[in-house]
């Protein structure tokens, strides 16, 4: 039976009779649906599979699904949307079939096709829900997130799993309900609340709830639109959150909601947030009542009365910064033309003077008569100041008014201001601004344009000043700028490519004039008949000048030159738009064409996949007689064996491979031969590029030798895409060809397999090959399969696999495997503590090198992360044994180790028995050794305070993430033994701020509110930075413990006034200035780093006013500055500290810095 013929000229007509011949055989039911084959052409096997999918035959549709051709496979899946929508094929729809049933004999490309369109279309929300639990546990589970149910959706983001922010945003859409768990969003950049600003005109009041969420302080900028929503709706509600907004509001939109008579109050009162440009007090100013601005202006920021009382100091600098002259454009013209003409007369520097003159354009812009007094008083005071001041005064004024309205009085001020910058001579002076003005006014006034004007002037289309215009002026002005645009363009004097494209370039300056000001291509035909021209005169001169500029000027101008559209800008689209209105200019252009065929750089795949399903006996045929032609050809050698591949059917694809493959696999770049090397490495590249896929072994006859690295490509193209069922077919294949091909047969089966068979293929090849490359391909691939597995079950399967190759002391470990190693923090959580053990002994016992040193010390900073999970015996006997060296030798790298060890007890009993075991024979040995010098460093010392700073940070990391019990026996017997230890007299500092982190946590021990603070917290280790130099929390857990200190607060001052009270009787009163030290290391050491931490404690220590030494601790203890929200506090202590009577007290309190000082902004 001959193929089927479509009818039609262009492929819209083509794929008309394509439906058609569908709808009638479905119509009829007269059709014989025969299995898609090889030999049919494109347009039976579609027709085939289109009737199929109408009338819902699914044993064929799902045949052809499992179809090695992509585009019968893609088809097939596009059109059967019923079998995905329909609840009667919810057997076949559903993860397990599609899983047991389906993939093993599908493409991996068409497996996915089929996966993305289920998840677009299937709206059944417990269906959907299925597909979410079966792919949850894989990076696009969440991907189905959106079509299940609002309760489950709510459940998964709150109780199961953070979802990405561009997911987060598509769920929003869905409900705005889920805006509560907006801190479940992962975002890298915290762009959160960008995402959910869509919902702001719907859902004003939750988003602007969600804004205003104090658990993160960022708030996206607002702009003028989403500022009019929320000043429309809650102008209150952002008034009361100022504070909080104003960073983010677009204030001259936010300004137009203020009552004009309540400005300049509020003017007054913000200055304190910000304001801290002109043009932000412009918004203000300009909207406020006239009356009302002058005499603010005038009274308050030129002349200066009541300014310090209507604004902060810290603003006060601000306005003293801004020249007072500046302030002047909000007043009267006359009253700012008087008074700054005599500020003028003042000044010695131009610069100064025309600065003045540029702020009275701002007071005269809106009269013309004012504009007139201004250029008057310029032209005859100032015209012979230098032109870098004058072209500035210039420039911003032509950019405030309309110059082209002036009357001839005022022009003529302007234009001898024009003479006095060289404006008509030649220079090299920029007055693209002045040339403007010129050409507007001149024209606009039926004057002649000066030609030293057009000739400086270059082309610009005016497009800023049409919409300013009548029409008649509109017409005056196009009419000249296309005369002075065309007349520029001359034929005759064409004589080589470089004035032809100085030609086109002036020609498409009048087409981009004709775009600006919105005419019609076809009103012009004179500019096509120029453009034929040219084209004309490129071609009889064979030059290859690109001309595409003029084709690319306006999509849709693309129509009236449709036929040039191959001349102007030969590229793919120009072919796929010939295929679509006149396939006939392809032939007519085929000499031009076949340099495109023949270009590498250049892809044509969209055109000859339609020349070969819609032209397969006609223009497919006659380009690939084109290609053979170039077959053997030196150029373009890439290009024509993709087209090839591309047009014909797979088994000719398959002879040509055969035809060509290499007899020898070791290149002899010494042959003659050359053209068949090169022959042979462009196809060994491209075959991948075929439809369908070629076999495997076509590809495999050049993946061997010296061609192993052309056909690299369409080797990995071919195996990604094989199925399951061919997969086991052809991995003996691979596993048994050369080194180099064993390792893409391993990462196949890593690929394509489940856990159990491939830990038994892979444990197989271990076991019978003593191969470096192998074995350390199997472990990359086997650590890889371990991080993205996401199945408990199978990461350990796994670990099990790749801990009996790490202990196989066959295995050559190098820096590759290494690596690995110490990256811990991409495994997963489960394993974290095995893989660091494992990683630990190999290192450690590794031969001694620079770059084994360098990977165990990476190694040991995951140390912290994954102490929780290391085996107790093995941190004691391996990691930091023997302790006593571990601690005190020099820049040691496990301080932070003992740290975490004795903290990570299940148990305050367990605790103190890893304390026993590990850290008191170390503290004793640190005591011994505690002189130790190191080039002026005692270093032993030093590293001792680290510990205990470690001690306090990772409590308070593990205290947060729940990990651990309150430590109150660990610290307290470390109290102990540094008392017992140490001389109280020379480390007095150290040894009194660990009593008080000691107290301290004490008191979390006591309180029930601060032990159940965190449990049902959500913080996560990220939430706590650590660095070389510096450690902090994030926001949440900070916020955290802010509560919880402000609860421990009245209990901790009096006990510290305790603590001071036995000192002073022991030491004497002057022992306050060392116990401040201390007390201000404890907060160091807990890393609470804010002064509320300092400020909330210190409320609480001047309970007995006849206790002298504790106002003067308080005074030593108040921070120098205050953040706002710290104010009321800082005061109140200070008035506690003015209050005592007595004289030292009263001395130190004059010592501290001035209520005003201490409260400024941070």
């Amino acid at each position: 039976m001959p193929p089927l013929m479509l009818a039609g000229d262009t492929v819209g007509q083509k794929r008309w009779h394509f439906n058609k011949l569908v709808a009638d055989a479905v119509a009829s039911k007269h059709y014989e649906l025969t299995p898609i084959g090889d030999t049919d052409s494109d347009i039976d096997n579609l027709l085939k599979i289109e009737i199929a999918c109408k009338a819902r035959n699914v044993d064929y549709v799902i045949e052809v699904m499992k179809s090695k051709d992509m585009l019968y496979a893609a088809t097939a899946i596009k059109k059967s949307t019923w079998l995905i929508t329909d609840p009667q094929y919810a057997h076949i729809i559903n993860p397990e079939y599609l899983h047991t049933q389906l993939k093993p004999y599908m493409t991996t490309k068409a497996f996915n096709k089929l996966m993305l369109h289920v998840r677009l279309n299937l709206k059944d929300e417990s269906r959907v829900e299925a597909f979410y639990e079966h792919f949850k546990d894989t990076e696009s589970g969440c991907k189905w997130l959106q079509n299940c149910s609002i309760p489950f959706i709510e459940n998964v983001i709150k109780n199961e799993r953070r979802v990405p922010v561009g997911q987060f945003r598509r769920l929003c859409k869905r409900s705005a309900r889920f805006l509560l768990y907006y801190t479940r969003a992962e975002s890298r950049w915290g762009t959160t609340k960008e995402e959910v600003l869509f919902l702001l005109k719907s859902h004003t009041e939750e988003v602007m709830n969600m804004i205003e969420d104090q658990k993160h302080n960022h708030i996206p900028s607002l702009g003028k639109k989403k500022t009019k929503i929320i000043m429309k709706k809650f102008p209150q509600k952002v008034l009361d959150n100022f504070d909080m907004y104003h960073g983010s509001l677009d204030l001259s939109v936010f300004v137009k909601y203020l009552p004009k008579s309540e400005i300049k109050t509020f003017l007054c009162k913000a200055t304190q947030y910000t304001f801290n440009n002109m043009d932000t007090w412009r918004y203000f100013l300009n909207n406020m009542e006239q009356e009302e601005r002058f005499k603010f202006v005038k009274k308050t920021l030129i002349d200066k009365n009541d300014f310090k009382i209507l604004f902060a100091k810290d603003k006060q600098s601000f306005l003293e910064g801004i020249n007072t002259y500046q302030w002047y454009e909000f007043l009267p013209f006359d009253v700012a033309f008087s008074e700054l003409k005599n500020l003028i007369r003042k000044q010695n520097v131009p610069a100064k003077r025309f600065s003045i003159l540029i702020v009275l354009i701002s007071c005269a812009r809106k009269s013309p008569e004012h504009i007139k007094s201004l250029l008057k008083y310029c032209y005859e005071q100032h015209i012979n100041e230098p032109y870098k001041y004058k072209i500035q005064f210039v420039n911003a004024l032509l950019s405030s008014v309309s110059a082209h309205e002036f009357d001839v009085e005022t022009w003529n001020y302007l234009n001898q201001l024009f003479h006095s910058m060289e404006v008509y001579i030649e220079s090299n002076n920029d007055v693209r601004q002045c040339l403007e003005a010129i050409i507007l006014y001149n024209v606009l006034h039926d004057k002649p344009v000066p030609e030293i004007v057009e000739q400086k002037q270059s082309f610009n289309t005016f497009r800023n000043i049409r919409n300013r215009l009548n029409d008649e002026q509109k017409n005056k002005l196009f009419t000249y700028l296309l005369n002075s645009a065309w007349s520029k363009i001359k034929t005759e004097n064409i004589e080589n490519e470089s004035i032809l494209e100085v030609t086109l370039n002036e020609l498409k300056n009048v087409l981009m004039l004709l775009k600006d000001w919105n005419k019609t291509f076809n009103d012009y035909p004179f500019i096509l008949e120029k453009i034929q021209e040219l084209m004309k005169m490129k071609e009889e001169n064979k030059w290859t000048t690109d001309m595409s500029c003029l084709y690319n000027v306006n999509k849709l101008w693309r129509k009236f030159m449709f036929e040039e559209s191959l001349s102007l800008s030969l590229c793919e689209e120009t072919c796929l738009n010939a295929l679509k209105h006149k396939p006939q200019l392809l032939t007519r252009h085929d000499k031009q064409i076949h340099t495109l065929r023949t270009d590498d750089a250049v892809s044509l795949r969209r055109v000859l996949a339609k020349l070969r399903v819609y032209w397969p006996d006609s223009l497919a045929r006659h380009w690939t007689e084109a290609y053979m032609q170039s077959f053997n050809e030196p150029t373009g050698q890439g290009a024509v064996i993709k087209g090839v591949f591309r047009l014909s059917p797979v088994n000719q694809v398959i002879e040509l491979g055969k035809k060509h493959a290499p007899t020898s696999f070791k290149i002899n770049w010494s042959e003659s031969n050359q053209a068949e090397i090169s022959l042979q490495k462009n196809i060994a590249k491209h075959l991948h590029v075929a439809r369908p896929p070629v076999p495997l072994d076509t590809v495999l006859s050049y993946a061997k030798g010296d061609y192993l690295q052309y056909a690299v490509p369409s080797l990995n193209t071919i195996l990604l895409n094989l199925s399951e069922i061919e997969s086991r077919e052809y991995l003996p294949k691979l596993l048994d060809a050369p080194v180099s091909l064993q390792k893409f047969g391993i990462r196949q089966a890593f690929l394509k397999f489940e856990i159990n068979d491939l830990i038994t293929i892979v444990s197989n090849i271990w076991n019978t090959t003593k191969n470096p490359s192998i074995r350390s391909i199997i472990f990359l691939c086997t650590y890889d399969k371990i991080c993205k597995i996401k199945n408990q079950f199978k990461e350990k399967c796994l670990w099990k696999l790749l801990s009996l190759f790490l202990d196989d002391k066959t295995f050559e470990k190098g820096v590759g495997i290494y690596k690995k190693l110490i990256d811990v923090d991409t495994i997963p959580s489960s394993l974290q503590g095995e893989f660091f053990m494992k990683g630990y002994s190999i290192l450690s016992s590794s031969p001694h090198s620079p770059d084994k040193e360098s990977y165990l010390n990476q190694l040991l900073q995951c140390t912290t992360r994954v102490m929780d999970r290391l085996d107790e015996d093995f941190v004691a006997d391996k990691l930091l044994s023997p302790a006593g060296t571990k601690l005190c030798s020099y820049d040691s790298q496990y301080i932070n180790s003992f740290a975490c060890y004795v903290l990570c007890g299940n148990s305050q009993e367990n605790q103190l028995l890893r304390f026993n075991r590990v850290l008191r024979p170390a503290m004793e040995e640190a005591f011994q050794r505690w002189d130790d010098n190191n080039s002026g460093s005692l270093y032993v010392k030093s590293q001792f305070e680290r510990l205990l700073e470690y001690l306090g940070w990772y409590f308070i990391v593990y205290f947060s993430l729940n990990k651990i019990p309150v430590p109150t026996k660990l610290f307290a017997e470390i109290l102990k033994t540094l008392q017992k230890g140490l001389p109280e007299v020379k480390n007095y500092v150290l040894i009194t701020s660990w009593k008080f982190v000691t107290e301290y946590i004490q008191l979390i021990g006591e309180h029930e509110t601060v032990l159940n603070a965190f449990k049902l917290s959500n913080f996560t280790i990220s939430d706590f930075v650590e660095s070389t130099d510096y450690v902090y929390m994030g926001e949440e857990p900070e916020k955290n413990w802010r509560n919880n200190h402000k609860k421990l607060s009245p209990f901790l001052g009096p006990k510290i006034v305790l603590f001071l009270e036995k000192d002073c009787e022991k030491y004497g009163p002057t022992i306050y200035n060392l116990f401040g030290s201390a007390l201000k290391n404890m907060f160091k050491m807990l890393t609470f780093t804010s002064d509320s931490y300092i400020v909330d404690t210190l409320k609480y220590m001047l309970v007995d006013e006849n206790f002298v030494a504790s106002y003067l601790l308080v005074s030593l203890c108040l921070p120098q500055h205050c953040s706002s929200s710290l104010k009321s506090e800082a005061l109140e202590l200070r008035e506690k500290l003015k209050s005592n009577p007595s004289k030292i007290a009263k001395l130190h309190y004059s010592d501290l810095p001035s209520s005003k000082s201490l409260l400024a902004w941070q």
